[in-house]
């Protein structure tokens, strides 16, 4: 998947300096990306535990749950805008603590709207640092951008992550507390952003477009509709 090579040669990722071997640097963002998909917020999985110790009700959790969902969709329409605006140093920063904060406030909150809210602010902020992530190493995973080879990569990705880290919340929760799968991904995140701030240089793309001419209106709209939407099914 790494061997292809192009006139310019084989691909290498610029904001990660040469010191670093090139078969390395891929792999260095597809961790980047499964910490960041590991890192929800909140996690459904161990909803019967955040009922117990929180005295929140199990649509409440859902609520929250899929307020993530609404962020995550919200962010579609920006995620370019933000790829040509924002180097990958600054993305991943941004999105680390922003991620880092959400699974605090949702560990130790037990307010209904100050949790939906974080839910979905984290949403948006993942969304954000997978595209980031996924966009690098494109041309990486398949050269000729074939969009089958990789949306199967994604898909494998995202599929798996849903998998394994509601697999993971409800053993830590079974052998010891709800908060711990909280607490370990705070502890990943914190060691994302260290290893961002060591080895991602600030390079921006070859064009920078402002974020100017965004119907922010209309994308508060929308989320307000969905989440509407959302609190009246569940």
């Amino acid at each position: 998947m790494g061997d292809w090579h192009e006139p310019q040669g084989p691909f290498d990722i610029p904001d990660i300096p040469n010191y670093v071997p090139r078969r390395l640097k891929p792999w260095i963002f597809v961790c980047f990306v499964l910490i960041v998909q590991f890192s929800g917020g909140l996690y459904l999985a161990a909803a019967t535990d955040m009922v117990g110790t929180t005295a929140l009700m199990q649509e409440d959790i859902l609520m929250a749950g899929y307020a993530s969902l609404v962020g995550m969709s919200i962010n579609f329409c920006v995620m370019f805008r933000l790829k040509f605006r924002f180097s990958n140093r600054v993305s991943l920063l941004a999105c680390g603590a922003v991620l880092i904060a959400a699974n605090a406030i949702c560990s130790l909150t037990a307010s209904v709207p100050v949790l939906v809210g974080a839910c979905f602010v984290a949403g948006w902020f993942r969304m954000w640092a997978t595209f980031a992530c996924n966009s690098t190493i494109q041309t990486w995973i398949t050269p000729k951008r074939d969009m089958a080879v990789f949306f199967c990569y994604v898909y494998i990705i995202v599929d798996s992550v849903i998998q394994l880290s509601g697999i993971s919340a409800i053993y830590l929760a079974f052998h010891s507390q709800w908060e711990c799968m909280q607490w370990i991904m705070t502890a990943l995140l914190a060691l994302m952003m260290l290893a961002v701030l060591i080895l991602l240089r600030p390079v921006k793309g070859p064009v920078r477009i402002p974020m100017l001419g965004i119907d922010w209106i209309g994308a508060a709209l929308w989320s307000v509709f969905m989440m509407s939407f959302v609190f009246i099914c569940v």
